[in-house]
């Protein structure tokens, strides 16, 4: 619940508002509502748990205010210049999907930050790791979230963006870490760490990435 929190009150763009969206029966709303009492801008919203991630996603962009959605995974870690560069490099490139094609990547278990695909950044690209999603909400509105697949509906949607036309632009690896602990079960993505390693580059042994990652990108 703290990172959420954290993530939202970290960002330094200053016209912005968070949906949260609950997907599990056991999870204490008025908890998360109590917490979410002491931000601006929070409203939390509960569904069964039986709603798969794009139906939650669906959910949560209709109640919407504003024009521009970011998604944002509960167990990353986003930067205090994440939502300004990305916003910034939105209406800079006239571009209406934008994320991270290569971005940081901090193993737990192996106290390592490595960078995966570190070469395709500021760039149109065909792909952006989902949890640094970003889009104008019209493309929404053309472009629904897949209500029935249970894994996926980042790349489904991103597909259908392609075959709409509608440019995808990857920004820099700064200002996101993706987290992998140790428990490789509790992650969507289920690769193993030591191949996950494999296909990224070391960075740095370290406890305290924040340094690293944190860059004020014009």
């Amino acid at each position: 619940m703290d990172n959420v929190f954290e993530n939202y009150e970290r960002q330094r763009y200053k016209d912005k508002e968070m949906i949260i969206v609950l997907n599990r029966d056991d999870m204490d709303i008025n908890k998360w509502r109590k917490k979410a009492s002491q931000y601006k801008n929070v409203s939390v919203y509960q569904v069964p748990q039986k709603y798969k991630l794009g139906k939650c996603l669906n959910y949560g962009i209709e109640r919407a205010k504003h024009s521009i959605i970011a998604k944002f995974d509960d167990d990353d870690y986003y930067g205090r210049y994440y939502l300004e560069e990305s916003v910034n490099k939105m209406h800079s490139h006239n571009v209406p999907v934008i994320g991270k094609n290569g971005c940081f990547i901090y193993f737990e278990p192996k106290k390592a930050l490595m960078l995966f695909r570190g070469g395709r950044q500021d760039r149109y690209q065909g792909f952006i790791k989902g949890g640094t999603l970003m889009f104008k909400k019209y493309v929404w509105k053309n472009i629904k979230f897949n209500e029935k697949k249970r894994h996926g509906s980042d790349v489904a949607f991103l597909s259908g963006c392609r075959k709409r036309g509608y440019k995808i632009y990857s920004v820099s690896k700064y200002n996101y870490v993706c987290v992998r602990r140790e428990d490789v079960k509790s992650h969507t993505q289920k690769t193993p760490t030591e191949e996950y390693m494999d296909r990224c580059k070391l960075v740095k042994h370290t406890t305290d990435y924040i340094p690293y990652v944190t860059k004020k990108v014009k």
